[in-house]
């Protein structure tokens, strides 16, 4: 069965008239008849009752009727939808984070993104760099927004969505609360709050050697696994920690949050998508992250 048989077979019986039906397709009558006797061949199924003076619809012509104009109806919407995706109008776009990546002006540009395309059904996943990497190469997610130390990136584009300096977060009614600035020489036997070794090994390594060339190490009295649950620990009175700039931006109640000079790696969210991906879509995201990068 061919398509072009059902628009013959739709044609004919709306007109119930051979001739009419053919100049509406743009054929002979002849060819006309013959595709709709292999159609009914096909089906083995009468689909017309055919006399010298009129055609008409059998029972079972008006119910094949009902159903091709359906599935006429549905394919017009399905071609209608693919095009629309390929134009960027409509569709999913997937899409996986960090963590700390809620902190920063990310949610700002996926509200600014369904402003503008209120069709495109958006999915999100808060897991690790590590595990969204695998999920990216799996076409399991569009765009992942990561912080990298060491990752294979191959096959990957990459955008540096957010660069910020570390800050330091202390508790309320500490002697440094008091201090407009601290260097990291100032830490030495403070207690502090760190992110946990086994989550991030490379970020720890990174931050534990900015204090060895300070000249001492960190005196740390826990890790724990989120910025949000470093930040909350600090409140309590436990300790110190550093912090992402972004994490001061909304306050918190008995912390403090201090500027911090010395030789320490800047705080990096990356966004990453597959080079073979080129969904219209994705760049017209891309776009609005763009708009939205903090990387001074």
């Amino acid at each position: 069965m061919e398509l072009r048989q059902i628009n013959y077979f739709i044609a004919v019986a709306e007109e119930l008239h051979f001739g009419r039906a053919a100049e509406r397709c743009h054929i002979a009558q002849p060819p006309l008849s013959q595709q709709i006797k292999r159609l009914e061949d096909e089906l083995g199924v009468t689909l017309l009752e055919r006399t010298s003076r009129r055609v008409s619809l059998t029972p079972e012509g008006k119910e094949f009727l009902k159903r091709c104009k359906d599935v006429r109806d549905r394919l017009a919407e399905a071609v209608v939808c693919v095009q629309d995706m390929a134009k960027g109008l409509e569709g999913q776009l997937r899409v996986g984070f960090i963590g700390p990546a809620s902190l920063s002006m990310l949610p700002m540009a996926i509200r600014a993104f369904r402003e503008r395309n209120q069709r495109i059904r958006l999915d999100f996943s808060a897991q690790s760099t590590s595990e969204q990497l695998p999920l990216l190469r799996g076409d399991r997610i569009d765009i992942a927004f990561v912080r990298l130390f060491g990752h294979d990136t191959g096959g990957l584009n990459s955008l540096l969505f957010l660069r910020e300096p570390y800050v330091l977060a202390v508790p309320d009614g500490h002697p440094f609360a008091e201090r407009e600035a601290l260097d990291i020489t100032d830490l030495e036997g403070q207690p502090l709050i760190f992110n946990q070794r086994i989550a991030q090994p490379a970020l720890y390594r990174s931050l534990v050697g900015s204090f060895h060339k300070a000249g001492f190490m960190p005196n740390i009295v826990q890790e724990v696994n989120t910025e949000q649950s470093t930040v909350a620990l600090v409140a309590t009175g436990l300790g110190c920690a550093l912090v992402p700039a972004s994490s001061a931006s909304g306050g918190r109640n008995g912390v403090v949050f201090k500027p911090l000079s010395g030789d320490l790696p800047q705080w990096e969210i990356t966004a990453l998508w597959k080079k073979t991906n080129q969904s219209a879509i994705l760049q017209k995201f891309l776009e609005v992250v763009r708009a939205f990068r903090k990387v001074g």
